[in-house]
């Protein structure tokens, strides 16, 4: 039996050697140098690998290989993916899955379930892939090679103890706790540029504001999108308070049309591909213009706002204040389902039939079950549901929207996921997270930057271009008249008719609005739809 690891340096992963120890790791670490974590590993026993992997604060991923022992980690919100097969008696690795499934004799055989999850998520649930025979690390997550066998170890998850004190106590905790993982990471970045995508929301402003507040310097900011549309308008006003240099990328149905048929983007496809999820592509032409246009150094650091609007409880259904009183486990568990099913599991409106409907509880809730064990009649609903797009949602897609900035050469950090965020917003009361209360108070009572007044508005929508207005209106006219089906008919119609004009990301423009049109029997919920249906063709 053999263990071949054959991991490429560059691309931000570094290979070290040290007598019989090789070690691969990508990342940055904040708890750990290098030189020490070399020195652990070349002694390290099978029973300690879970405390030490646990006690490392940063985002990481690493491969350990010694004579003896062979193990494989990822950080806990698994940042960047990692993959293995088995092929007769011997393990692959490699952090790029092409390479394995492009392996003589690998079993290409389809993960049906893994299908279907995609088909209406754009994700699998757990730690499968499309093929039965590629397998990935979940966040939180250790595969130790042992023989001709493997055993997972989860030391870590999303899931903790509810903590109870006072709305004050939590409020002034918080405020401590971000303002130490901003200076905790600009002390690291030390003077290279940053770079901040910027929106109307309360994550990237966070950002950008608290930047400001703790005297970085070299700080650049933009936005993309239709002209004249909402956020940028926002985004502009934000950084002129700041004094941050400010971007606005401009968006066209034919700019974006031609970008999404160029060499360009078939290779960020291939170069981002995980075999567990549809790739991120939002913002992927803005940075390619920006760096075509040198306004990028070549060390810049990227920082967004994910995901301020998860880990604060802005995904929390207010319906979770009642259920979570409920104590019959077998309505506790159907509520929960219900809620990941809606808010995630609606992709293409006729597949959710009964029968796709019951395999998509079935398999959630066993990957609930692993994660978190038995669930008890006095368990919190709203951290069963938050676990689960925690493992699968998040870290297998949206946190994966990281590999564009990588594409184009650039590091990244994320504040919003650092350690000590994940171990304070585990532990905060549901009635503190409905509708993000605790984050947003914090927000306004610290005010950082000057820019969370009434003068500045979170999250407004409006409506543009400004012609399709009356269109709409007009339409709309007709459909509410016929009541409750009118609404629900008028909805869909939106999606297909109108929200290619609206959609100021311009993700629509992946598709010809003549197919957009075409499928509003297919029941559609946004871009990512089609998204799914375009990747899931290659299989």
């Amino acid at each position: 039996m053999m263990i071949n690891i054959d991991i490429k340096t560059g691309n931000f992963w570094k290979k070290f050697t040290s007598n019989n120890l090789n070690l691969w790791i990508k990342g940055y670490i904040y708890s750990h140098s290098i030189d020490k974590i070399v020195s652990i590993c070349k002694d390290i026993k099978k029973e300690e690998i879970s405390s030490f992997i646990a006690s490392i604060d940063g985002h990481f991923v690493l491969a350990v290989q010694r004579d003896n022992l062979t193990f494989l980690a990822v950080d806990k919100i698994r940042s960047t993916p990692l993959f293995f097969t088995k092929i007769k008696d011997n393990f692959f690795v490699d952090s790029d899955p092409k390479n394995l499934v492009n392996l003589n004799s690998f079993d290409k055989s389809i993960e049906k379930n893994a299908r279907l999850e995609i088909a209406m998520s754009g994700f699998v649930i757990g730690n499968k892939t499309i093929y039965n025979n590629l397998h990935s690390l979940k966040a939180g997550e250790i595969v130790i090679f042992q023989g001709n066998s493997y055993e997972y170890l989860q030391y870590y998850k999303y899931f903790g103890e509810i903590v109870n004190k006072s709305f004050e106590d939590y409020l002034e905790e918080l405020s401590e706790v971000t303002l130490n993982i901003f200076r905790k990471m600009l002390n690291k970045i030390g003077d290279r540029q940053i770079i901040i995508p910027l929106s109307a929301g309360n994550d990237s402003r966070l950002v950008a504001s608290i930047l400001k507040h703790l005297g970085a310097k070299n700080v650049k900011c933009y936005s993309y999108g239709t002209i004249g549309n909402f956020e940028a308008k926002i985004a502009k006003r934000i950084s002129k308070k700041l004094d941050f240099e400010w971007k606005l990328i401009p968006l066209t149905h034919k700019s974006e049309k031609h970008f999404y048929a160029s060499k360009d983007y078939k290779q960020y496809l291939n170069f981002s591909e995980t075999y567990c999820s549809v790739p991120i592509i939002q913002s992927l032409s803005s940075i390619k213009y920006l760096k075509d246009i040198n306004w990028i150094n070549d060390d810049a650091v990227f920082i967004n706002g994910n995901s301020g609007d998860f880990i604060s409880g802005g995904h929390i259904n207010i319906n979770m204040m009642n259920s979570s009183k409920i104590e019959n486990v077998k309505l506790k568990k159907e509520n929960v389902l219900n809620q990941l099913i809606e808010k995630h599991f609606s992709l293409w409106g006729y597949l959710k039939t009964d029968y796709n409907l019951n395999k998509l509880k079935i398999n959630l809730w066993d990957e609930i079950i692993r994660g978190c064990g038995k669930i008890q009649k006095n368990s919190d609903d709203h951290l069963l549901y938050e676990y689960s797009e925690f493992i699968d949602r998040q870290s297998e897609y949206v946190i994966n929207g990281q590999r564009i900035y990588e594409y184009y050469g650039y590091d990244w950090r994320l504040p919003l996921w650092d350690d000590e965020y994940l171990f304070f917003w585990q532990k905060v009361p549901l009635g503190y997270k409905l509708k993000q209360k605790l984050y947003i108070e914090m927000l306004k009572k610290n005010n950082f930057g000057n820019v969370w007044g009434d003068d500045i508005p979170v999250n407004k929508k409006q409506i543009t271009p400004k012609w399709i207005i009356p269109l709409r209106f007009i339409c709309k006219f007709f459909f509410v008249i016929f009541g409750k089906t009118g609404k629900e008919a008028w909805k869909q119609f939106d999606i297909n008719f109108f929200y290619y004009f609206r959609d100021s990301t311009h993700m629509m423009d992946t598709q010809s609005y003549f197919k957009i049109i075409k499928d509003i029997y297919k029941k559609p919920r946004n871009a990512i739809s089609w998204l799914s249906e375009n990747y899931l063709s290659k299989f």
